[in-house]
């Protein structure tokens, strides 16, 4: 039988009460307290963490919370050394730099450093990916508000970031080519992103973002040979098309005759219910045992980095007004 891990919360107190409970149901953790980067009082005159070698003997996992801004590298990399395991509820860390020497440092240790609570691994995306291979076109929509000037970086991590994870993990291959470009539909601000991704393998991603979608709208079109799937994160809802009559089939009518259309069926796909931070707190359990790697881990945190950098570069460059 294995021991349980003793966990510590990186985040407020507020946010803390909720893990607790997650980590105490879960049977694999032993909740130790929480510790906030963002309060004053854990920093010193020169905004330095305190207290964080004491910290780092008090558990063998830590879980970092989204909110939290203040998240020091020398902190981590101290983590990281003593052979400690992380838990980020997304993709918090956004410099390359950062990302890099975690990276490499994990690859030294074979800590276990898992990105949680991305809508890759919510049950919609679970469920989808058991029944989508290698996919040639994938269309993204998405509403969400416009950027404000100079902010427009920080409203593609909050908005695009998972989805265009899922976007080239679908598409499995590097990428060759890409363009970006705001529209101005209804004032300064922009109303539409539109970012056109080709692939190496030859698949393509079309993504529109932006308030000039459909309120409520966020869903995935998924083309691949002979199927096409309907991910709508809105909803909850996967429902595969497939077409109604063989292509490959020979039609016997004469040639004057019109020839069928060629027509789809719909499969309404059920979602798999299961409780997301549930899973995510078994897996982790489970990689750290078994030395597993993360089905989201830094590795997809580095290739996710690299193409948002490259399309904010791209949107600032042409257009200052962003």
């Amino acid at each position: 039988m294995t021991s349980t891990l003793k966990a510590v919360v990186l985040g407020s107190e507020r946010k803390s009460a909720a893990f607790s409970h997650l980590l105490s149901d879960s049977g694999d953790f032993e909740f130790r307290g929480f510790y906030d980067p963002d309060d004053a009082a854990n920093a010193d005159v020169f905004g330095k963490l305190r207290f964080t070698e004491e910290l780092a003997n008090q558990a063998d996992v830590f879980l970092v919370d989204r909110h939290v801004k203040n998240l020091e590298l020398e902190m981590l990399e101290n983590f990281i050394r003593k052979g400690k395991h992380l838990l980020f509820d997304g993709f918090l860390i956004r410099e390359s730099t950062i990302v890099e020497n975690l990276y490499n440092l994990q690859l030294e240790s074979r800590n276990c450093i898992q990105i949680a609570n991305v809508l890759h691994n919510k049950p919609l995306f679970t469920t989808a990916a058991q029944y989508m291979r290698k996919p040639r076109f994938i269309r993204i929509e998405k509403n969400c508000p416009a950027p404000k000037p100079g902010e427009f970086p920080d409203w593609f991590y909050k908005n695009l970031a998972q989805e265009l994870d899922i976007a080239m993990r679908l598409a499995d291959s590097g990428i060759r080519n890409l363009t970006a470009r705001p529209l101005f539909l209804f004032g300064t601000s922009p109303d539409l992103l539109n970012i056109h991704i080709e692939f190496n393998n030859d698949a393509i991603c079309h993504i529109s973002a932006g308030r000039a979608v459909e309120p409520g709208v966020n869903k995935f079109r998924v083309f691949q040979q002979d199927r096409l799937f309907h991910l709508d994160f809105s909803e909850n809802h996967l429902i595969e098309y497939r077409p109604s009559n063989s292509t490959d089939q020979l039609s016997i009518l004469p040639m004057d005759e019109d020839q069928p259309n060629h027509e789809f069926m719909d499969i309404p796909r059920p979602v798999m219910p299961f409780d997301p931070w549930r899973m995510e707190l078994r897996n982790f359990a489970e990689n750290i045992q078994k030395h597993l790697s993360p089905i989201t881990n830094l590795e997809h945190t580095k290739t996710l980095n690299a193409a948002t950098q490259w399309i904010i570069e791209r949107v600032q460059r042409r257009y200052s007004k962003v």
